[in-house]
């Protein structure tokens, strides 16, 4: 029992490693290229750029008959978004100040067969990659710092010199025939040395103390203009209080004139009359009734008298 067995296991097996052999699949998200005695058959290119006879490339997933190994081989590559980090660079920035970029590079194969001739791995155009995004950092340098950060999202370039790098970038690798297209060139992170760092923090407090001293003078000059209209304002109040007041000190002396000759004529009108303003004053918010006797006891207060005789002293 055990020899059937043995030779079913075998079978299953041999099926499985001919199967293995005489067979390839290819995903939905693979190109691959299929060389004979490690050469691969271009494919025919429409007016486009679009491949109208795929020959040695595939393109579409399923599962697809090959001769063994070493007369046939699949090369496979994907079809999804590769990221590539770039390492930390060190550069200055139009300014003069130092900074430290991480930069990013997304791409991804457009051309299998140029991929397969020119670069044939992912690890070569990782190498060619950074050697062209070394070679733009530059790019970077013609920017100032308060372009890269700013907390004024309107004073930020940040996009302006992704899209700047990326597009030139793309001329180059398109020129080489990689096989390859660029995605997008990103900045990941950017850092400041500690001597930058120090230099910004007091580039920063002065821009701070710049802009306090501007505010200041700013309100000192609002307040100068508050206070001269507040004069120019009190000068029309006085200057009309004045008139008004002049208004009112001449309508009194008429007034006055006319009750002096009304006074001229009664005296003892006017005197009574005096007698009773300054009990007024004398007893403000009080009522006192008196005889007109006992208002005499004012002259005692005004040093006056009624005495003939004392009058004759005088």
């Amino acid at each position: 029992m055990n020899n059937p067995l043995t030779l079913l296991i075998a079978a299953v097996i041999v099926l499985v490693l001919g199967f293995y052999m005489l067979f390839y699949q290819v995903s939905f998200d693979e190109h691959a290229v299929i060389t004979t005695f490690q050469r691969a058959e271009a494919p025919v290119y429409a007016e486009d750029g679009t491949i109208a006879e795929a020959n040695s490339v595939v393109t579409e997933p399923g599962i697809r008959f090959k001769a063994p190994w070493p007369i046939q081989n699949v090369h496979r590559y994907p079809k999804k978004v590769q990221l590539l980090p770039q390492e930390k660079a060190q550069l200055l920035t139009a300014d003069e100040i130092s900074v430290v970029l991480r930069t990013y590079v997304t791409w991804r194969i457009v051309d299998p067969y140029a991929f397969f001739v020119e670069l044939q791995n992912l690890e070569t155009v990782r190498q060619r990659l950074n050697s062209q995004v070394q070679n733009l950092q530059g790019e970077f340098s013609r920017y100032r710092f308060d372009e890269m950060v700013n907390t004024d999202p309107a004073q930020l370039r940040l996009t302006e010199i992704e899209d700047t790098v990326t597009e030139k970038l793309r001329e180059r690798i398109a020129g080489l025939g990689y096989g390859i297209e660029i995605e997008r060139v990103g900045i990941n992170r950017l850092l400041l040395p500690e001597s930058t760092t120090q230099e910004v923090f007091a580039r920063m407090r002065s821009t701070r103390e710049r802009l306090a001293a501007s505010a200041k003078q700013e309100g000192e000059n609002t307040a100068t203009a508050i206070r001269a209209e507040a004069e120019r304002v009190k000068g029309q109040i006085l200057s009309f209080a004045d008139a008004e007041a002049s208004r009112i000190r001449a309508e009194g002396v008429r007034e006055g004139l006319v009750n002096y000759d009304v006074f001229a004529q009664n005296p003892e009108l006017a005197i009574f009359l005096a007698q009773i303003e300054t009990l007024r004053q004398m007893l403000p918010g009080s009522t006192l009734i008196l005889d007109a006797n006992a208002m005499q006891f004012l002259d005692l207060l005004t040093g006056r008298t009624n005495d003939p005789a004392a009058g004759n002293d005088e």
